[in-house]
C-alpha cells in the first residue's frame, strides 16, 4: 500500500466531512433538535478517534466479548432494552450499507496502513453512529423510555435510506484525495468468514452458478477406470446426446406419456416417478399427487458430465419448488408440465444458469408472479390455473429447441398478469373513498398533535402533558373532522389548553385571583364536555380534576407547581407522538363494503422515508398473532402513504397504516413478493440446505 505523506490531514478532513454529512442527514430527517444532533456527532467523533488510533483488530472472539461486555452490564430493564435496540440498529445499518461501506473500508485500509482493518471495526462504521445515539440518550435527562424507543424507530428509516449515500460521498472524497483502494486479497479475514457458525451463509449474487459449483464439489471423485468408461467430466458424445433428446421428446409428446424410457434398467420413468407423468383428464383438471424432479441417475447420464451436472442442478431447483408448502399446488402442476421442456433447454444451453434474463427462467418466474395471492390448496379448476396449464401445453407442443417460444409465452403471461391486476384494481376502486376517510382522520390527528406540542411549554406537569397528548388530542381530532380548522369550535377547544395551563401559574395579586375565579368554570366545563364525548370514565375524570385542583390551589398560594427534571430538547417541536403499541385491526363499513384496517395503537405519524412498494406489487404482510396475508397493492395515498390492498381470492380488502408497513418491511415480516425470482428463491433454499448438511 502506498504511504501518504499527508495522511494525517486527509484523515482529519475525512472525519470532519463524516460528521458534517451525518449532521446534515439528521437535520434533514426533521426529527432531532440541534443539541441532540451535536450529541450524536460528538459520540460518533469519539468512536472515530478511538478506531483510528487502534493499532490492530482483535480476533472475532475478542470483538464479540468487547461488544457484549460494553452492553450487558448491571443496568435497569429499560436501559438494557434500549442497548439491545441500538445493537439491532447497528446490525441493520451494516446490512443496508454493505457495498458502499466495503469500498470505503478498502480506502481506509490504505489510509491507515492497516491490512487487518475490519469492515465492522473502522472509524466510520455504523457502530460509531449508534455510539452517538447512545450518548445523545445519556445526556437527555428525564426523557421517557417510550419516547427514546419511538425516536429510534423514526430515525432508523431515515438512516437506512441515506447512509449508503453518505458512505459513497466519503469514498469519493478519499478517491479525489489520491487514496487508492487496497486490494481485497490483502485484507485479512473477510467479514463473512467471521460470522458465528449459527448464522445463515451469505447468498452470492449468481445463485444458480454457485449452486452448480456446490453440487460439483460434492460429487465423488471417480477412479481412473470409471473415468475412462463413462467419460465423466466430459460432454456426452453427439450420438448419446441426440438419443437422450429423442427420448425426452418422446416423453414430452402429448398423448405419448406411456412410452417407456429405459437408459439403464427395465423400468420406465413413468414407473420411477409416476407423479411427473400423470395426465389429468381434459374435462376435470386435477393435480398430480406430488410432482417429482428428474435426476441424472434416472436419465442414465453420468453425474460428473456437464449435462449430468446441469440435470441435477435443475432437479434440485424443481425439488425445492415442489417441496415449498407456501406455493399453490396448481403452480407446481403447471411447472411440472414444463419440466422436460426446460430440461431439454438446459442440456442444449448452458446459459440458462448464467443468464438471469434467459427466456426459460423468465417464463418460470412470470408463472410464479401470475399465481401470487392464490391459496396453497388452489386446484387447476381455478380459471387462472386453467389458462396457464393450456399455455404450458401449447408451449410444450411448439418447442423444437428455439428459445423464442419462451419469449412468446412470457408475453402471453404478462398480458394475463396485467388482465388479472386490472380486474383486482377495478374491484378495489369503491374502497378508495374509505381510504380517504382514514387519511382525513390522520390529518386531523396530526394537526391536533401539532397544536398540542406548540401549547405545552417545558416543565408542564407530567399528568397534564399526558392528558393533552393521549386524551385531548382525540377531542381535537373529532372537532377538526366535524367543523374544520377554521371554525370557532376548533379555536375554542385548542385555546382551552393554554387557558388551563394559565390557571396553574402563581396568582400573587387579588386581581389575578378574581380573574381565575371568573374564567375557571368555563375552562372546566369545556374540558368536562370533551371528556364526556370521549366516554372517559367518571373516576378518570375525577382524578384529573383533582390534579388540576391541587395545581390551582398552589397557584392561589403563589407556589410554583412541582415538576420533574426538565427534558433535554431531543426533538424538534411538534414531532413527538406517543409510542406505537400493539397492532390494532379495525373495520370501516359503507353499505356492503367492509374495509379492514391495520394500524398501531397510538396512531403514530407516517415514516420519513417513501415506502418501497407501489401499485401493482404483491405484498405479503403480517396480521395479529403472526397470521400472514398476501394481497395486491391497488392504491397508495399520495398524502399519507396509507396502502390499500386487495385479494378477491381470499376475500381481503385492507388499508395498512404506513408506520405498520414500514416496520414490518424493516423487520422482515412483510415482503414484496412480485420482486422475487421463483428460481433464485429455490436456489437460495437449496444452497442453505446444502450448507447445513
Amino acid at each position: 500500500m502506498p504511504a501518504q505523506t499527508d495522511s494525517f490531514e486527509i484523515l482529519r478532513d475525512c472525519r470532519a466531512l463524516f460528521l458534517k454529512q451525518l449532521g446534515t442527514l439528521l437535520q434533514d430527517s426533521g426529527v432531532l433538535a440541534s443539541a441532540a444532533i451535536q450529541a450524536v456527532q460528538h459520540g460518533a467523533g469519539t468512536y472515530f478517534d478511538e478506531m483510528a488510533a487502534s493499532q490492530r483488530r482483535g480476533s472475532f472472539k475478542e470483538e464479540a466479548s468487547g461488544l457484549t461486555s460494553s452492553r450487558i452490564t448491571l443496568v435497569g430493564e429499560e436501559d438494557l432494552e434500549l442497548n439491545i435496540r441500538l445493537d439491532q440498529l447497528s446490525t441493520r445499518f451494516f446490512e443496508a450499507t454493505a457495498g458502499s461501506l466495503w469500498k470505503l473500508n478498502l480506502r481506509l485500509t490504505t489510509l491507515l496502513r492497516r491490512p487487518d482493518l475490519s469492515r465492522s471495526n473502522n472509524p466510520i462504521d455504523p457502530k460509531g453512529i449508534c455510539r452517538g445515539l447512545d450518548e445523545m440518550f445519556a445526556s437527555a435527562g428525564a426523557v421517557s423510555h417510550d419516547k427514546k424507543l419511538d425516536l429510534l424507530g423514526r430515525l432508523e428509516s431515515s438512516l437506512l435510506q441515506n447512509l449508503p449515500a453518505l458512505y459513497n460521498t466519503l469514498n469519493d472524497f478519499l478517491e479525489q484525495a489520491g487514496i487508492e483502494a487496497a486490494q481485497a486479497a490483502i485484507v485479512s479475514t473477510p467479514e463473512t468468514a467471521r460470522k458465528p457458525a449459527a448464522e445463515s451463509p451469505t447468498v452470492p449474487d449468481n445463485l444458480l452458478l454457485t449452486l452448480q459449483k456446490t453440487l460439483r464439489e460434492r460429487l465423488p471423485i471417480p477412479s481412473p477406470a470409471v473415468v475412462d468408461r463413462t467419460a465423466s467430466g466430459t460432454l456426452l458424445s453427439q450420438a448419446a446426446l441426440e438419443r437422450l433428446l429423442f427420448r425426452l421428446n418422446e416423453l414430452d409428446r402429448p398423448g405419448n406419456l406411456a412410452s417407456s424410457f429405459d437408459p439403464v434398467a427395465s423400468h420406465s420413468l413413468e414407473t420411477l416417478i409416476p407423479g411427473l407423468f400423470s395426465e389429468p383428464a381434459p374435462s376435470q383438471p386435477s393435480l398430480p399427487s406430488q410432482p417429482k424432479s428428474l435426476s441424472s441417475l434416472e436419465l442414465g447420464i453420468p453425474a460428473n458430465a456437464p449435462e449430468g451436472l446441469a440435470v441435477d442442478t435443475l432437479a434440485s431447483l424443481f425439488a425445492a419448488i415442489f417441496d415449498d408448502p407456501e406455493l399453490p399446488d396448481a403452480l407446481k402442476a403447471v411447472i411440472s408440465r414444463l419440466q422436460i421442456t426446460i430440461l431439454k433447454t438446459v442440456i442444449r444451453d448452458a446459459g440458462f444458469f448464467s443468464d438471469a434474463s434467459h427466456p426459460a427462467r423468465q417464463l418460470l418466474d412470470r408463472i410464479g408472479v401470475a399465481m401470487l395471492g392464490l391459496h396453497p390448496d388452489t386446484t387447476l379448476k381455478h380459471p387462472l390455473c386453467t389458462r396457464l396449464l393450456t399455455l404450458a401445453a401449447e408451449l410444450q407442443g411448439r418447442f423444437k429447441g428455439d428459445v423464442a417460444v419462451f419469449t412468446e409465452a412470457c408475453t402471453q403471461i404478462d398480458a394475463l398478469i396485467a388482465e388479472r391486476h386490472a380486474g383486482i384494481t377495478d374491484a378495489a376502486e369503491p374502497y378508495i373513498p374509505l381510504l380517504h376517510q382514514l387519511d382525513r382522520r390522520d390529518q386531523a390527528l396530526a394537526e391536533a398533535r401539532r397544536v398540542i406540542a406548540k401549547a405545552i411549554p417545558p416543565g408542564t406537569p407530567v399528568p397534564i402533558r399526558e392528558f393533552f397528548n393521549n386524551s385531548w388530542s382525540k377531542v381535537l381530532q373529532v372537532v377538526w373532522m366535524e367543523h374544520g380548522p377554521d371554525s370557532n369550535q376548533w379555536a375554542t377547544n385548542s385555546n382551552v389548553m393554554a387557558n388551563l395551563l394559565w390557571t396553574f401559574e402563581p396568582k400573587p395579586s387579588a386581581e389575578k385571583r378574581n380573574e381565575l375565579n371568573k374564567r375557571l368554570p368555563e375552562i372546566l366545563s369545556l374540558l368536562k364536555a370533551g371528556m364526556d364525548r370521549l366516554g372517559m370514565a367518571e373516576s378518570a375524570q375525577a382524578a384529573f380534576f383533582d390534579i388540576c385542583f391541587t395545581l390551582q390551589t398552589e397557584a392561589l398560594r403563589s407556589t410554583p407547581p412541582q415538576t420533574e427534571n426538565p427534558e433535554s430538547p431531543l426533538l424538534e417541536p411538534g414531532t413527538w407522538s406517543p409510542k406505537a403499541g400493539n397492532l390494532v385491526i379495525g373495520e370501516i363499513l359503507s353499505g356492503k363494503l367492509v374495509l379492514r384496517t391495520l394500524e398501531f395503537a397510538g396512531n403514530p405519524p407516517a415514516p420519513a422515508r417513501k415506502l418501497p412498494c407501489s401499485r401493482g406489487d404483491w405484498l405479503r404482510f403480517e396480521l395479529d398473532h403472526g397470521k400472514a396475508c398476501v394481497a395486491l397493492v391497488c392504491h397508495v395515498s399520495p398524502t399519507s402513504q396509507r396502502t390499500l390492498l386487495s385479494n378477491p381470492d381470499s376475500g381481503l380488502a385492507m388499508a395498512i397504516h404506513p408506520a405498520v408497513l414500514d416496520r414490518q418491511l424493516r423487520e422482515g415480516k412483510a415482503e414484496i413478493l412480485s420482486s422475487r425470482s421463483l428460481f433464485d428463491t429455490a436456489a437460495e433454499r437449496v444452497l442453505r440446505r446444502t450448507a447445513g448438511n
